[in-house]
């Protein structure tokens, strides 16, 4: 009986086939790997806003505050932040010590919402680099830093804040204190922003604070949109007041989302 085999042009359409089927799968398989790295940080920062919740109903409904000095020995900064890290790994500068995207050297300095989480793996990204301690900001406003927008809105000036910032000021070593507000200050708690996933050297941001804009956002400043939005394809995870997890882009942010006070806007 005469045997048969595959021609060279069978073959080369059979690995035509396959190479064009993987063009296709291939994408799909990251995009759902994407997909399911972005759930597992839904669910982490979800944990985060109830360590919040739990830390308000024991500090008589007052949010955690962003940092504060509070030493607790020679081991550590003195300075304690809203979540738990080495931050003790660089020198004081501008207010804060240690870099949250630089790797810990020391043991960690136990943050205020810390007691209330029980895994330290739900402050990580899986996205992250590896040398990252952790990638989540919480909403901050820096009394002292000017704005474009002031000018356009002086009613605005000094009454931006966060939840965790309703006032700062510095102590007489140079470090960052602030008081948090109470949970009743909070004037639209579904729309305001609390937690996001970013790149900066401590875990507060206020990157678009500097910036003069209301309803639109600068997305035609690329720098401040890879700082909001790189972990996750465009986007990033996000939570809010009331509680609520959701991914959002950079171009859907609102100056007013920021803010705990809502009626300096127009």
């Amino acid at each position: 009986m005469r045997k048969t085999a595959f021609t060279l042009i069978e073959l080369l359409v059979v690995i035509a086939i396959i190479a064009i089927l993987a063009a296709i799968l291939f994408p799909v398989f990251a995009s759902a790997k994407q997909s399911a790295k972005q759930t597992v940080c839904i669910l982490h920062i979800r944990q985060l806003g109830m360590a919040l919740a739990l830390y308000r109903a024991d500090f008589d409904d007052r949010w955690a505050p962003a940092s504060n000095t509070v030493p607790v020995g020679p081991e550590f900064s003195p300075l304690q932040m809203w979540i738990g890290y080495d931050n003790n790994n660089t020198p004081l500068t501008r207010g804060f010590t240690g870099k949250v995207n630089e790797p810990a050297v020391n043991r960690p300095r136990l943050g205020a919402i810390d007691p209330y989480i029980k895994s330290e793996a739900i402050k990580s990204c899986p996205n992250q680099p590896r040398k990252w301690q952790m990638a989540v900001a919480y909403n901050w406003f820096n009394p002292t830093r000017p704005s474009e927008y002031y000018e356009t809105n002086p009613r605005a000036k000094g009454k931006e804040y966060g939840p965790g910032s309703r006032e700062s000021w510095l102590d007489s070593q140079g470090y960052l204190n602030h008081l948090a507000i109470r949970d009743s200050e909070m004037q639209e708690a579904t729309n305001t922003l609390v937690l996001w996933e970013h790149n900066a050297r401590v875990p507060l941001c206020n990157f678009l604070q500097p910036i003069d804009w209301e309803e639109n956002p600068p997305v035609h400043l690329q720098y401040l949109a890879d700082h909001f939005s790189f972990l996750h394809r465009g986007g990033s995870v996000t939570l809010w007041a009331d509680g609520h997890t959701k991914r959002i882009v950079f171009a859907q942010l609102k100056r007013r989302m920021f803010s705990v006070r809502k009626d300096i806007y127009d």
